[in-house]
C-alpha cells in the first residue's frame, strides 16, 4: 500500500492519491520515485604538494520526487472537475501568505510500514497529455530543498514541568541551590537532529546540556514569570528570543561564551536542566521534534 497526500499550504487544501483504486471515481497514484537517498556531493580538500585528496564531509543533494498519477471517471464532465482541482492545487503560483513564498506544499507518504512528511515545492507545471475516453494521466515533479523525510508530526518532550518529573537537587557551597533534571530522549533516525528549546519562566541562568556529548547552552539571565524563552538550534537559524506579554526581544548577547548550539546525536542523549533558582516553578521542553530519515 502507498499513499501520498499533497497539501497546497497557501491554499490549506489537499489532494490524496493512493495507488489501489476502488469502484467510484479516482485520482490514482500510478508510480512514485525518489523516496530513497537523495544522493550527495563530496566534500574535498588537498593540501600542498598532496598526493590525492582529504575527504571533509558529504552534502546531500535536493530531494526530486516524481509521481504519475491517472485519473478514472465514469463521465467527462467529471474528467475535467478532477482535472480542474489537480491544477488548483499543484500549483507553483500559489502565493503562502504567512510565509511569503509561491509553491509551497507539505507531502505525505504512507507505506504500510509508517507514516512520513517532508516540505516540498512544485517543480513544474502539471501536463495532461494522455486521454483515453474519461482517463488522462499526468506526471507531476516536486522539489524538496530540505531533502530528509520527517516523522507524520512533531511532538513536544517535557524536560521539566511544574508537575514534576525525574528530579535530582544538588546543593553547592554557595548562596543559591541549582536544581537539575534529566530526560533521556533517542534520535531513532539517520542523522543529527537541531532542537527548538522552550523554557517558560521564572528561571534564573536556565541552562540545558547534553550530558551525552557534554555541549550545553546557558543563557546568562533571568526569566520572568510570564516570559517565555525560545532558543532554536536549527542551522542558518540560530536565535534565542525572550517572548514577553509586550514585546519579542532577541538576547543572543545572553548566551554564555562557552554555550554551543548542539543537536541530538543518533542514539540516546540524556539531557539536563538546571537553573540558579531552588523550586523554581519553570518548565522546559523541547518543542516539535522530528525524527529526520534519508529515505523511507
Amino acid at each position: 500500500m502507498q499513499k501520498l497526500e499533497i497539501i497546497n499550504l497557501g491554499l490549506n487544501e489537499n489532494l490524496i492519491l493512493n495507488n489501489v483504486g476502488g469502484d467510484t471515481e479516482d485520482i490514482l497514484l500510478s508510480h512514485i520515485e525518489g523516496l530513497g537517498h537523495p544522493g550527495a556531493t563530496s566534500q574535498k580538500s588537498q593540501g600542498v604538494a598532496q598526493d590525492g585528496e582529504n575527504a571533509e564531509d558529504a552534502l546531500l543533494d535536493p530531494r526530486n520526487i516524481k509521481v504519475d498519477i491517472t485519473i478514472r471517471t465514469k463521465s467527462r464532465e467529471k474528467l475535467y472537475e478532477l482535472k480542474r482541482k489537480v491544477y488548483r492545487i499543484i500549483n507553483p503560483k500559489t502565493y503562502n501568505s504567512s510565509t511569503g513564498k509561491r509553491g509551497e506544499l507539505l507531502l505525505y507518504y504512507t507505506n504500510d510500514y509508517k507514516k512520513y512528511r517532508i516540505y516540498a515545492r512544485v517543480e513544474d507545471s502539471v501536463d495532461f497529455n494522455k486521454r483515453f475516453m474519461n482517463h488522462d494521466k499526468a506526471t507531476i515533479s516536486f522539489l524538496c530543498i530540505d531533502p530528509y523525510w520527517l516523522d507524520e508530526k512533531g511532538i513536544d518532550i517535557d524536560i521539566k514541568s511544574v508537575r514534576g518529573g525525574l528530579k535530582f537537587a544538588l546543593k553547592l557551597p554557595s548562596t543559591f541551590a541549582t536544581v537539575s533534571f534529566y530526560k533521556e530522549i533517542e534520535n531513532v533516525g539517520d542523522v543529527e537532529v537541531p532542537v527548538q528549546i522552550e523554557y517558560i519562566g521564572p528561571a534564573s541562568n536556565p541552562r540545558i546540556t547534553n550530558k551525552t556529548t557534554g555541549e550545553y547552552i546557558q543563557v546568562n539571565m533571568d526569566i520572568g514569570e510570564k516570559e517565555k524563552l525560545i532558543i532554536d538550534t536549527r542551522e542558518g537559524k540560530e536565535t534565542v528570543n525572550l517572548i514577553t506579554p509586550h514585546e519579542v526581544k532577541d538576547v543572543y548577547n545572553k548566551i554564555d561564551l562557552n554555550s554551543k548550539f548542539f543537536k541530538l546525536i543518533v542514539g540516546k542523549n540524556l539531557i539536563e536542566y538546571s537553573s540558579d533558582a531552588e523550586n523554581a516553578k519553570d518548565s522546559v521542553k523541547i518543542i516539535d521534534y522530528s525524527n529526520k530519515y534519508v529515505g523511507v
